[in-house]
C-alpha cells in the first residue's frame, strides 16, 4: 500500500510539474510578445514626438537676453539678416520661442538653448539648407549654431555615427546622415546605406584592404629562410 501511495504521488507531482512547465512556457511566449509589443510602441511614439518637432529649430550659444522679451519678433528680424536671406523678412513666421527650461547658469559662456517652432516646414528646410551653406554663422564676433530639434533618443542614435562620419572625413568619402538615423556613402561606385554605424566601419575597414594583402612576418620569415638555405646549397 505504500508503494502504491508513493505511485500515486509521484504522478501527481509530475503531472503538477507539467502543468507548471506549460504555464511557464505559456508566460515566457506572452512576455515575448509583449517586449515586442513595447519595441513598437516605443519606435512609434518617438516617430510621432519627432514628428511634432519636425518645424523645431535650436538656436545654440546665443546670449542670454539678447532676444528681449519678444524672442518671437527678435527672430523673424534677425534670422533673415543672419542668413542673407532678405526673401524671408516678410515671409518668416515664427509661432512661438524660448529658452530650454534648464536653470540659467551664471557662466555666460554656457547659454541656454533657444528653441523655436515655425510655422511652415519649408523655411525650416531653407532654413537649415542656408545655414549649411555658409558655414559659419557669427552674432557679435560669437559662433551661433543652428540645429533641428528631435527626440533624445534620436539624438543618441544620430550621435552614435560620429565616429563613422571622422573616419569617411580622412578617407575622404562622400557621405550624409540622412533622417532619422540612416548613414548613406558613396563607395567605390556604389551608394550604399546603413543604420548601424558598426556594419558601416566594417564593411568600409573590410573594402579598404588591398585585393593581394602583404604576407604576414612569420611567412616572409619563412621565405627568406627558404632563400638563404637555397643559397647555400647552391653555393
Amino acid at each position: 500500500k505504500k508503494l502504491e501511495t508513493y505511485a500515486k504521488r509521484l504522478d501527481e507531482i509530475e503531472h503538477h510539474v507539467g502543468n507548471t512547465e506549460d504555464s511557464v512556457l505559456s508566460l515566457e511566449t506572452t512576455v515575448q510578445q509583449l517586449r515586442e509589443t513595447v519595441v513598437k510602441l516605443q519606435g512609434k511614439t518617438d516617430d510621432l514626438e519627432n514628428r511634432s518637432r519636425r518645424c523645431n529649430l535650436c538656436l545654440v550659444v546665443l546670449p542670454e537676453g539678447e532676444e528681449g522679451r519678444d524672442p518671437v519678433s527678435f527672430l523673424e528680424t534677425w534670422l533673415p539678416t543672419l542668413l542673407n536671406m532678405p526673401e524671408l523678412t516678410k515671409n518668416l513666421e515664427v509661432e512661438r520661442a524660448h529658452r530650454s527650461f534648464a536653470p540659467r547658469t551664471r557662466n555666460s559662456d554656457r547659454p541656454r538653448m533657444l528653441l523655436f517652432k515655425l510655422l511652415r516646414y519649408r523655411d525650416k528646410e531653407n532654413i537649415l539648407r542656408q545655414a549649411r551653406k555658409l558655414g559659419t554663422l557669427t552674432y557679435n564676433n560669437k559662433t551661433v549654431y543652428l540645429f533641428p530639434d528631435m527626440s533624445a533618443e534620436l539624438f543618441q542614435k544620430r550621435k552614435s555615427f560620429l565616429g563613422i562620419k571622422r573616419l569617411r572625413k580622412d578617407l575622404d568619402i562622400p557621405f550624409a546622415l540622412l533622417f532619422p538615423a540612416r548613414l548613406r556613402i558613396d563607395f567605390k561606385g556604389q551608394r550604399l546605406f546603413f543604420t548601424s554605424p558598426l556594419d558601416a566601419e566594417n564593411h568600409i575597414k573590410m573594402s579598404s584592404l588591398p585585393e593581394d594583402p602583404p604576407s604576414s612576418l612569420k611567412e616572409q620569415r619563412h621565405r627568406t629562410a627558404t632563400t638563404k638555405r637555397t643559397e647555400v646549397l647552391a653555393t
